[in-house]
Order: C-alpha cells, then structure tokens, then sequence
C-alpha cells in the first residue's frame, strides 16, 4: 500500500527530471547552428535568465501557456501597461519563441507609445520596441527571419509612416543619429567613428555597402533605409516560403517609397533613379520565383509607376525598359497596352 502511495511521486519526479534534460538538449541544439547576428553577438542567454529556464525545468511549458492565456485576456481589456511586464516574462521562458519578442516589441512600439502625450516619451516607447528585437530578440535567434522582417516593418510602418502624430519626430531622430556616418546626400562615410556609431544601432557597415554595390545609392538617414537594411539581413536566411517572401516585399516596398515619395531634398531624383535598374530586376526576380495574380498586379503597377517618373524625368531608357517587362508580365493573350496608356494608368491611380 505504501509502495502504490510512493510510485505517482517517483514516476512525476523522473517525467520532471526528463523533460529538464530533453530542454538543455534542445537549447544546445538550437544554438549549436546560429551564427552571430554581428559582430560581438551571442545566443547565449544571459546568467539571470538561465537560473529561471533551470529552476522551472519541465514546467516552463505550461507555466507558458497559462502566461499566454493571461496575455490575451490583457491585451482584449486593453491593459497595456501590465502587458509589458508579462511579455518579458514570456520571452524569458521561451527566447527562442519570435511570437513572443514580436508581441512584446509591437506592445511597446504600438500599443504603449500611442498612450503618451508627449512625442519626446512616445519616441521612448516606440525605441524601446525597436531595441527589444534588434538588441536581444534577434541575438537570441540571429537566424530566425520573422524577427528581422518584423523590425523591418517597424521602421518602415511607425517610424516612416505618417499615421502616428509623433512620426515627424521619430524620423528626426533617426536622421541626426545617422548624420555622422553619412555625406551630403545620405550615402555612408564609411570610417571608424562611423562603425562605432553604427554599432549602437547594431548596424554593420559592410552590409550597408553590399546594399549599396547591389541597388545603388540609399539615403540612410531615411526609415525606409533602415527598413530595406534589416529586411535584407533577414533574405539572408531564406525558407522559400511565407518569410522569405515578405523579406522579398519589404525590400522593393521599401525601394520603391525611396525612388518615388524619398522626402529627402539631398538626395536628388537623379540618385533615386540610380536605384530603378537593380530594385527592376530584384522585383522581376521576386515575381517569377513566386508568381501570383496578386504578385502580378503589384508588380506591372510598379513598372508603370516607375516609367512615369521616368518619364517626367526625361529616362525614356528606363520608360522603355519597363514597357518591355510590362508586357512581358502579362498573362497570356492579354494585348499589351502602349508607352503612353501604361504611362496615363499609373497617374490616374
């Protein structure tokens, strides 16, 4: 009777014990294959939140769970404030979870800052956001491309959109910290006080170069930079599915702002047309490795938004060019339309 009394404990301490094991072995194989994210990075985590995953050993999962659950009961009573709390905690149960860096990055960037009055705090909140996934989400998992994705949107989104009253003056910020690495029209001044500014922003400047070598002069002082920059990290680590392909659209998306509504007097129409031939083929690319009526769509309106600023800008090479791939990119039997019609349609859009 004692022994039937005694055999439950022994089976549940042994399953406790298993599971802590079968999580260290898991955790070593994640980080076995990750390499830095840049320089002086490491998916190691840190001694505070290696206590905690040892401490609840088999039990991280379902203290997770009810953690989540509580999450979303927060989050439908819009109580923001206690989900930041809640959200830490997430990721420090699981840091190799991007749900969870996403919900707490886009909780303090979004939700959070818009509760501010002040634009000076509501910049605070929405740097914080951007700081949790660049500067421990992505060097948790510096292999994981929803999170570089995700950051990129964030750049592109909040910090380049004008839907926040605050925008003006997030893209003021980000354009005096970056006026020390850049020359007059926005182009990187590569040096050594350029890198260690741009260490702050864990930007590394020789991917800023490959960017520039493979699609032209970027204005970096721009959000929409910064967007095609952490996008461009994240094709780096291609799936050849739904990530890869967003990475792929955030990339011409965040080309295609830069060469038609680039607010930057500096950088001239003439530089962003430079960007037309390489952001041409990288879109072109993009359609035929994932074809769709949608793909298609965007893409012919992109060559006719294009020619047409080709147009007013005297580039009848590059009018042509995209007439060519215009018809080319239409289905079959479609009769294509010509200079002038492709021209009208995209103004009247």
């Amino acid at each position: 009777m004692q022994i039937r009394r005694i055999t439950p404990w022994i089976v549940l301490a042994a399953a406790v014990a298993l599971a802590a094991v079968q999580s260290r072995r898991l955790a070593a194989i994640r980080q076995s294959g990750m390499p830095e994210a840049y320089p002086g990075y490491t998916a190691d985590p840190p001694p505070a939140l290696t206590f905690v995953m040892a401490g609840l050993g088999g039990f991280r999962g379902i203290v997770s769970e009810v953690l989540w659950f509580r999450a979303e009961r927060l989050q439908e009573e819009s109580r923001y404030l206690e989900l930041v709390q809640l959200a830490d905690w997430l990721t420090m149960l699981d840091p190799h979870a991007a749900e969870a860096w996403v919900y707490n990055a886009w909780n303090l960037a979004y939700n959070v800052s818009v509760m501010m009055i002040r634009h000076e705090d509501r910049l605070r909140w929405v740097q914080n956001g951007i700081r949790l996934l660049r500067d421990d989400g992505i060097r948790m998992n510096p292999k994981e491309p929803r999170l570089y994705r995700e950051l990129a949107w964030m750049y592109m989104n909040k910090v380049g959109g004008t839907l926040d009253e605050a925008h003006a003056t997030y893209q003021k910020t980000l354009a005096d910290r970056m006026a020390p690495c850049v020359d007059a029209n926005g182009k990187l001044a590569d040096s050594p006080e350029c890198r260690a500014v741009l260490a702050e922003h864990r930007m590394d400047a020789d991917k800023m170069l490959e960017i520039e070598k493979r699609f032209g002069p970027v204005d970096w002082r721009l959000p929409e930079a910064h967007s095609l920059y952490w996008a461009w990290l994240g094709l780096q680590f291609p799936d050849g599915g739904l990530e890869e392909l967003m990475c792929r659209r955030l990339i011409y998306q965040s080309l295609l702002l830069i060469i038609i509504t680039n607010p930057s007097a500096a950088h001239s129409v003439a530089d962003r047309l430079k960007l037309v031939p390489a952001t041409t083929d990288f879109f072109t690319e993009t359609f035929e490795k994932f074809p769709s009526r949608t793909m298609r769509s965007v893409y012919l309106q992109y060559l006719a938004k294009i020619a047409a600023l080709a147009r007013e800008n005297e580039r009848e090479d590059i009018v042509r060019e995209c007439h060519t791939r215009f018809a080319k990119a239409l289905p079959a039997g479609v009769k294509p339309p010509t200079i002038e019609e492709m021209i009208q349609e995209a103004k009247r859009q």
